[in-house]
């Protein structure tokens, strides 16, 4: 095992390595834009989730397919960088 044992260390944060902010990171980002998209396509903004924007297409899936795009993305890169 390479890393820190936690068990001994009283100074042990979830932060404490570059590969845990960066995922710390990486979820707050994703957090944020989930937050988002599901504020702009809850009851209260039925109409602007409503409105055609691409092709015809509700800005709800729009946003829906964004989102699914933007958690494929950051996968990606949090697995490359786990990987270099």
């Amino acid at each position: 095992m390479s890393g820190r044992d936690s068990s001994k260390d009283p100074h042990w944060s979830p932060f404490s390595t570059t590969r845990a902010k960066w995922a710390w990171r990486l979820l707050a980002i994703f957090a944020v834009i989930y937050f988002v998209v599901a504020v702009l396509t809850s009851a209260e903004f039925a109409d602007l989730a409503a409105t055609e924007v691409v092709f015809g297409l509700p800005l709800g899936f729009v946003l829906g397919i964004g989102t699914i795009v933007a958690g494929l993305l950051i996968t990606r890169v949090f697995l490359s960088k786990l990987e270099g």
